[in-house]
């Protein structure tokens, strides 16, 4: 499990991803076998929700919870760069919960095509962040010694 201290903006901006993934039919079902996943991010909805207020948030995740919120932040970036072309046409996004967290969380972004345009880069750089947070299985592969005749991998 991977602690993350995000900032009140970050917490909101993954809540929203959040709500658009678990928007998506079939999101929280495991490629290979089809069942729901060990470890899906529908339980940490009401967790994040609940510390929206305060200015830190910490959350706790698993390897896995961390790469389906890369997945989640993917499709809300895609979603808040098509507000601008859907506001043009008079139109909205096709996700209820999405549009319903923008709207709540982001008011400004609702009526102003151009602050979604903004969020999305600052989503973007949350998920780089949540890319370059070391893996459980590589933090475990670190503490491990190595042996001595492996002169050419570094320590």
């Amino acid at each position: 499990m991977t602690t993350l201290q995000l900032s009140n903006l970050d917490a909101r901006l993954a809540y929203l991803a959040l709500q658009y993934h678990l928007s998506r039919p079939g999101s929280e079902l495991q490629r290979e076998t089809g069942g729901p996943p060990s470890e899906g991010l529908a339980s940490l909805g009401p967790e994040l929700e609940a510390q929206l207020d305060k200015a830190v948030v910490a959350i706790e995740l698993s390897d896995q919870q961390r790469e389906r919120m890369g997945s989640a932040i993917a499709g809300a970036i895609n979603e808040l760069k098509s507000t601008p072309l859907l506001a043009a046409a008079g139109r909205q996004s096709m996700v209820p919960a999405f549009r319903e967290a923008l709207q709540r969380l982001f008011p400004d972004a609702a009526d102003d095509p151009d602050e979604a345009t903004q969020l999305a880069r600052h989503l973007l750089t949350l998920r780089g962040r949540l890319e370059y947070v070391p893996t459980a299985a590589v933090e475990e592969q670190s503490q491990q010694p190595r042996s001595r005749w492996r002169f050419w991998q570094r320590d």
